[in-house]
């Protein structure tokens, strides 16, 4: 895979919330879907000062720990007394979304596929499946150190004595598909459609201010999969988490063929990488997806809203005809 040079920022921990911050003290409410963050060693005075403040009011968060340079889990812990936090490394601690939407007593976030296919033009791409990732013990603020509770990793929950135990309505293992997890909150009498929504503006809002950073003659002549993370509040409104850069493809269970392998066949079609002949009709050079919506197999050009709107599973969120109006 091609990546796009100079946009490292966005999958370092660190670097990716001071952008945030950054935007969001220019541009207010708008970036309001993160939680608040500082990094350490830099910014441990002000992180202590807030901390201080809260136990003074009496309304203490949690918070959770990062490494910045990690993955796979390694390095996070959740803590509330300040004598917990321990750190070797450059590291952010967040304050904690200690009010998760759960699922039969269990904390899950969202892995969703987001493809950039051009920074000049920008054009933005999110795959309509994806995965949901469980913690494999029942979520419980009381005990703080049990990282199959608040951790939904796959790395680290694949390791879990309740991995293949019977939890409701999730099953054995720690994985669902997106498209389960839309039956499961449409039967619940949820509306996922405005919370799929709001992740894909919150996408956007992440990758436009790096567009002017990628350099000119590379800007459309590589592509990018990142894996956003996200998680759901208690009244479903949806944080970022983290960006990965590269994210996992290998497969650990059925589904993540059924999630991956789709996703991947398509993102190589987007990326004009995959060779394999397209069943086109006589009057149009759009094909029929499994659902039997037209997927246009177009060549993109260099006019923003000239690209196919849909690519298979990924659909083009940016940009769009209302964004192309609003947005830069």
């Amino acid at each position: 895979m091609n990546h796009f040079p100079k946009t490292g920022i966005l999958t370092r921990k660190d670097s990716l919330f001071r952008m945030l911050k950054t935007l969001q003290a220019i541009h207010g409410s708008a970036y309001s879907f993160f939680p608040l963050t500082y990094s350490l060693p830099n910014e441990y005075v002000k992180f202590v000062k807030t901390f201080a403040e809260e136990e003074v009011s009496g309304n203490q968060s949690a918070w959770i720990c990062k490494p910045t340079d990690l993955s796979r889990g390694r390095g996070i812990f959740v803590f509330k007394d300040l004598k917990d936090l321990t750190y070797d490394c450059c590291t952010i601690v967040q304050r904690y979304i200690s009010d998760p939407y759960l699922i039969d007593g269990y904390k899950f976030d969202l892995r969703c596929y987001v493809a950039v296919k051009s920074y000049n033009p920008l054009q933005v791409y999110i795959c309509e499946e994806g995965l949901v990732r469980f913690a494999t013990s029942r979520y419980d603020m009381m005990v703080l150190s049990n990282r199959f509770s608040h951790l939904t990793n796959t790395s680290i929950n694949k390791l879990s004595p309740h991995l293949n135990d019977e939890k409701g309505h999730i099953g054995s293992g720690c994985k669902w598909s997106l498209s389960k997890l839309r039956w499961y909150l449409k039967e619940s009498g949820v509306p996922f459609d405005q919370v799929w929504q709001r992740i894909k503006g919150l996408s956007v809002l992440t990758l436009l201010p790096i567009s002017t950073l990628v350099p000119e003659f590379c800007r459309n002549k590589c592509f990018e999969l990142y894996g956003f993370d996200i998680v759901l509040d208690s009244s479903l409104k949806p944080w970022l988490v983290e960006v990965n850069m590269s994210p996992a493809l290998s497969v650990d269970c059925h589904v993540d063929i059924e999630v991956k392998k789709p996703m991947l066949e398509d993102l190589l079609t987007l990326a004009g990488l995959n060779n394999k002949p397209s069943n086109l009709s006589k009057t149009s050079h759009d094909s029929v997806n499994k659902t039997g919506s037209r997927v246009q197999k177009d060549k993109v050009t260099r006019t923003n809203l000239d690209a196919p709107n849909n690519f298979g599973t990924f659909t083009r969120i940016y940009p769009t005809e209302k964004s192309s109006a609003t947005m830069p």
